[in-house]
C-alpha cells in the first residue's frame, strides 16, 4: 500500500472517529464524548466542551487530506465541500445502517430507540403542575406493537411531587421498520404538600437525567434522557 493510500485511510479514519464520538448511544440522548466530557454547570448556566475533541479530529483529518498527492493541486474549498457533502453523509449513513441492523435483532419494545425529547413545565396552579412532554421514538423491529410509557423524574423532583413516576396512561402504536413516532403529551401532576414554584425552579430538575420506561405485556426497555 502506497504512502498516500495509508494517509487517506488515516485521515478518513480521524474524520470517522470524530463522527463516531458524537453519534448517540443506543437508547440514550448522550454520545460517547458527552459521557467522557460532561457539561460544566454553573449557578445559572452550562458550559459544553464535549464538541472540542471531535472538532479537533475533524480539522486534523481535513488538513491531512490537503497533504495527499491526489488533493495537493486542488482547491482546498473543494476538498472541504467534498468532505461535508459526500464523505461525512456516507459515514453517518453507515452508522445508521449499523444501528438499525443491531436493533432489528431485539424483540418487543427493546427494538425501539430514542430519537429526541423535550420536557417542560407549562403551568403551575395551586398544588398542581402541568408537564408537556415531546418524545420522539424510532422502532426498528418488525410489525406493529402497543407501547405504554412511564417517565421517571430526577431525584431532585421526587420530594416535590406525589409518586415516583408519571404514567402517560395512553398506549401508543409503533409500526417498526425504522418508522418514527412523535408523541406530545400534557400531564397534570399533584405537587407534594408544602412544595411550591420556587422549590421547583431551585431544584434545576431540567439539568438532570430523566428515564423513560417503555413497556407492554411482552417486554420492557429503558431510555435515558439527559438534561442540559
Amino acid at each position: 500500500m502506497s504512502k498516500d493510500s495509508k494517509g487517506l485511510l488515516k485521515y478518513l479514519g480521524l474524520i470517522f472517529i470524530s463522527l463516531l464520538l458524537t453519534f448517540k448511544l443506543p437508547r440514550d440522548s448522550y454520545s460517547v464524548i458527552q459521557y467522557l466530557i460532561k457539561p460544566i454547570r454553573f449557578e445559572n448556566s452550562v458550559l459544553y466542551l464535549s464538541g472540542l475533541g471531535p472538532l479537533i479530529l475533524l480539522i486534523v483529518g481535513i488538513k491531512g487530506l490537503f497533504k495527499l498527492r491526489w488533493f495537493e493541486n486542488r482547491s482546498r474549498l473543494l476538498v472541504i465541500i467534498m468532505v461535508f457533502v459526500v464523505i461525512m453523509p456516507i459515514m453517518i449513513k453507515s452508522l445508521n445502517i449499523a444501528k438499525s441492523f443491531c436493533f432489528s435483532h431485539y424483540e418487543g419494545v427493546q427494538a425501539i430507540d430514542f430519537k429526541d425529547a423535550n420536557i417542560q413545565i407549562t403551568g403551575l396552579k395551586g398544588n398542581e403542575a402541568t408537564f408537556k412532554v415531546k418524545l420522539g421514538l424510532i422502532d426498528y423491529g418488525c410489525g406493529n406493537r402497543d407501547v405504554g410509557i412511564r417517565m421517571y423524574l430526577p431525584e431532585s423532583m421526587k420530594p416535590l411531587i406525589n409518586g415516583n413516576f408519571i404514567d402517560f396512561k395512553d398506549t401508543y402504536n409503533t409500526y417498526g421498520h425504522g418508522r418514527e413516532i412523535n408523541i406530545v403529551k400534557e400531564i397534570n401532576v399533584q405537587l407534594a404538600e408544602g412544595a411550591n414554584i420556587e422549590d421547583i425552579i431551585d431544584s434545576h430538575w431540567d439539568w438532570e437525567t430523566v428515564y423513560f420506561d417503555l413497556y407492554n405485556d411482552d417486554s420492557s426497555s429503558k431510555l435515558i434522557y439527559h438534561g442540559v
